[in-house]
């Protein structure tokens, strides 16, 4: 599975050819400092991992910088990884915004097919952690391990919202 800054990167490249530094304009065009900070550092370090394992490559077009663009071999990974990230769910909700912000590397068929698989993962979910809240109100939980549960429900309430919206 790709790390999350591997999923930006080649989700802004499947829009088009970019240098690092035009990812890195729009990493802070898209906020993303405030719910996942991606550095200098960190991308041109994974741009050049990715292109040594072949999910992209240097376009040649300049000399002055590297233009980089996906790869068949990329776009497989990316869409294997989104795959992954709709059939599991995570605490750190930063998995599912950056399937879901990519999820147009899917074709219609398959992020149907995803959403239901996460639909139903939800459904479960949700499920016991309803269960769980209630047996912590039985148990008489404090108010603090009552709110951790509350924000979980919560979370998959705008999760499934998020699928029907998507």
């Amino acid at each position: 599975m790709l790390s999350k800054t591997s999923i930006v990167i080649l989700g802004m490249l499947l829009k088009g050819d970019k240098n690092a530094y035009d990812m890195l304009k729009m990493i802070d065009l898209m906020n993303m400092k405030y719910w996942f900070p991606i550095g200098a550092t960190t991308l041109y370090e994974t741009c050049i991992r990715l292109e040594k394992k072949g999910f992209i490559e240097n376009t040649g077009e300049s000399d002055a910088k590297a233009i980089y663009r996906v790869t068949e071999k990329g776009k497989d990974e990316l869409k294997s990884t989104i795959c992954g990230l709709f059939e599991r769910i995570d605490y750190d909700t930063v998995w599912f915004c950056l399937a879901v912000m990519y999820s147009d590397v899917l074709s219609k068929k398959e992020l149907e097919s995803e959403k239901k698989k996460r639909a139903a993962l939800l459904e479960e979910y949700e499920k016991g952690t309803k269960e769980n809240r209630e047996k912590m109100l039985q148990g008489k939980s404090t108010y603090v391990q009552l709110c951790a549960i509350d924000r979980m429900i919560r979370v998959i309430e705008l999760e499934k919202e998020t699928l029907s919206n998507l």
